[in-house]
């Protein structure tokens, strides 16, 4: 008899291995930790479908997505408000230029663009405009085209999740901070919690051609780099940093980041961040189903990403390329799980959808949650 068969860690392992052969994505990685303690991590497949194809490791880097928003965006306004240069409402009108910024613009707040509440549509392939530009005309061009759009309901009325309200919150830091979001990210955030690969156009950093990524697809831009370049065709015409998309990292260095956040958020010493501005952005905002950047569980139980056994005060984020990572305030427990399931066809999400609460319920009874 097999003398692993009733090891939950095991169990995990072979979970995460069932996922690269039944065709869920080909590379994977993930983390498992509970209050704080890193418990388990693992990773599975190869980094494309190509034969030859290198294994994957704990030193993968993917392509985290929308990840970006909360892990970059959200985390660069947070210690922006902790060092009192904006607040919660502050609006865009106090901060961006108003040469390019509409009057229906100027009103909107970090707050609810933060929360998805603005009015902004959830996203527009600027990606052809971007490129049709002349290379000096790029930089910043995105925000512009999100500050034109139309509103598409009454700011504060809603919830719809919108890329265009994060590439004006990038526009917002870089002109709180005096630099971009890679650097500010970079040199705030990442470096001082140890973090030397997280960040943004991972292929231009030290090294960064001799490390090994998850490949993507080329999707709506035919003849794009798929190894170790953003997905997200607004983002790569961006060049490569954007407030909705862009960032890389392991599941190690965004399992030191959520431990970090976790441990302000209890009130203890955690790098750059200040445990009461943590608790604020982790808190969901009155009326919407998101905090300040983060996600919280669905309200249909059995449609949660994070399965049945994580608490209603816990929060994470999906990313399209098959990401993902939630965090329980209450339990501690923490899932990242990291796959590059667009690779196989970005149509098909409903492999990931099924697959996400399987893996997190296994990791929570492998914690000792749950049934």
């Amino acid at each position: 008899m097999d003398s692993n068969a009733n090891n939950p860690w095991y169990a995990l392992n072979n979970l995460l291995d069932a996922g690269w052969r039944q065709g869920v994505y080909t590379a994977a990685a993930a983390v498992v930790g509970l209050r704080g303690e890193k418990l388990w991590e693992g990773a599975a497949g190869r980094v494309s479908r190509e034969p030859e194809a290198q294994a994957v490791t704990l030193d993968t880097v993917f392509d985290l997505a929308s990840l970006t928003k909360p892990l970059a965006t959200a985390l660069a306004l947070m210690l922006l408000m902790a060092q009192g240069k904006i607040a919660p409402e502050t609006t865009l009108g106090e901060v961006l230029p108003e040469a390019w910024l509409p009057p229906d613009k100027g009103g909107l707040s970090l707050r609810s663009l933060l929360a998805h509440q603005a009015g902004l549509p959830a996203w527009r392939p600027f990606y052809e405009t971007i490129l049709a530009a002349p290379q000096e005309q790029r930089p910043g061009l995105a925000a512009r085209l999100a500050a034109a759009e139309s509103l598409e309901y009454p700011p504060g009325s809603q919830t719809l999740y919108s890329d265009l309200g994060y590439m004006l919150l990038q526009a917002v830091v870089e002109s709180a901070a005096g630099l971009d979001l890679d650097s500010f990210c970079r040199q705030e955030i990442y470096r001082p919690l140890g973090l030397p690969l997280l960040g943004f156009c991972p292929r231009r950093q030290p090294e960064g051609e001799a490390r090994v990524y998850g490949a993507t697809e080329e999707g709506l831009i035919p003849g794009r780099p798929i190894l170790g370049e953003v997905h997200d065709e607004n983002a790569w015409a961006a060049g490569g940093v954007a407030g909705h998309a862009g960032l890389f990292g392991t599941a190690g260095e965004v399992w030191q980041l959520l431990a970090a956040l976790s441990r302000a958020y209890q009130g203890q010493t955690a790098g750059p961040f200040s445990p009461e501005i943590v608790r604020l952005f982790l808190t969901p905002v009155p009326g919407g189903s998101r905090t300040l950047g983060f996600d919280t569980p669905g309200e249909d139980q059995a449609q949660r990403s994070m399965g049945r056994f994580f608490s209603p005060r816990s929060v994470g984020h999906l990313g399209f390329t098959g990401t993902s990572f939630w965090l329980d305030l209450e339990s501690g427990q923490v899932v990242i799980m990291l796959t590059n399931r667009v690779h196989l066809g970005r149509d098909d999400k409903t492999k990931i959808q099924s697959f996400r609460p399987r893996f997190h319920e296994a990791a929570s009874r492998a914690m000792g949650f749950g049934t």
